[in-house]
């Protein structure tokens, strides 16, 4: 469209933007609260909490093509688009550096905002197709990784596809398989809403919606800071129950991934279900008893290694 002519925001994106960006945050909360041990919730195995992560996640990705598709049919604002794709990169660098200091053993390489990036840009390549192919293809995109994978995708610069056979160790992990699936998704939907004369796109909420679209519109701003906050504030209340920040800043791995992490190890290597149950069962309970997982870290004194390798031995038995 010409630049007069370009409309301006709608106000249901904004508002959809903010409410998977508020869904977003109470997830990121309750992994806070799992964190520093205020509850023990199943966040890793719980179904409930699997199918929330991805909802969440795939909702926002869906809405980041939606996005690309309004940026194409306004007339495609170059110097706009590299901007916002600036401003993401910068983001996705900083969580990076952010969480390589402060969780080395789990910091985010390729999370929601370094996917976004990538999407900002793999995506111009899918703008023009018919709604019914990104529809397909999206599909795919998700489906692949679910009945293929291999351990050629191992290799650490190729972890960002999602195709690897062991999965990395990260507190957000989101790779190109199969989170780009949502962002096709998003530009077919957007598509056929846009052929259907856009309908509901100027309910915005009303009052009780103003602070969402605030949310959705500055949702960069939001994402970087809302864990800070959430992380600060769980902090002052264990302080405020006498709790030592030190210690709640870290905590040792939590059980429940180990447990999963360490049976799928086990059956890749070829164990049975039940001979790899067992064995990480009692591998984990003893580490846990033990107080011994400063000994899984790879710079690990060699003494406890060696409690590890005795740990392994009478568990194997």
């Amino acid at each position: 469209m010409p630049s007069a002519e370009r409309p301006g925001r709608l106000p249901v994106i904004d508002l959809l933007r903010g409410l998977a960006l508020l869904a977003m945050a109470v997830y990121h909360f309750s992994w806070d609260l799992k964190f520093f041990r205020f509850v023990d919730w199943d966040l890793a195995g719980g179904t409930g909490w699997i199918a929330a992560r991805y909802l969440i996640a795939g909702s926002f990705l869906a809405l980041v093509g939606l996005g690309l598709l309004l940026w194409d049919v306004q007339g495609r604002d170059w110097r706009r688009w590299a901007i916002r794709l600036n401003k993401v990169v910068f983001g996705a660098i900083a969580v990076t550096v952010a969480t390589w200091f402060v969780i080395p053993d789990e910091f985010i390489f390729f999370g929601i905002l370094h996917s976004i990036a990538v999407a900002s840009v793999l995506g111009l390549l899918f703008l023009r197709l018919r709604p019914a192919v990104n529809l397909v293809l999206g599909l795919a995109v998700i489906a692949l990784p679910i009945v293929w994978r291999s351990d050629l995708f191992d290799h650490a610069w190729l972890l960002w596809t999602g195709l690897g056979t062991v999965p990395p160790r990260s507190n957000d992990y989101e790779p190109l398989f199969p989170w780009f699936g949502p962002v096709l998704l998003g530009l077919a939907l957007g598509r056929w809403w846009l052929r259907a004369g856009t309908p509901g796109s100027a309910v915005s909420g009303g009052a009780t919606g103003r602070p969402l679209r605030w949310i959705g519109r500055h949702s960069l701003v939001f994402y970087l800071l809302h864990q800070p906050v959430l992380i600060g504030i769980l902090l002052l209340v264990g302080m405020a129950l006498g709790r030592d920040p030190q210690t709640m800043l870290s905590p040792g791995p939590d059980p429940t991934v180990q447990l999963i992490e360490c049976q799928v190890q086990c059956e890749q290597r070829g164990g049975g279900m039940e001979q790899c149950h067992a064995y990480c069962g009692c591998m984990v309970d003893a580490v846990e008893a033990q107080s011994l997982w400063p000994a899984l870290r790879p710079d690990a004194a060699p003494e406890l290694k060696d409690r590890l390798r005795d740990l392994a031995a009478i568990c194997s038995r």
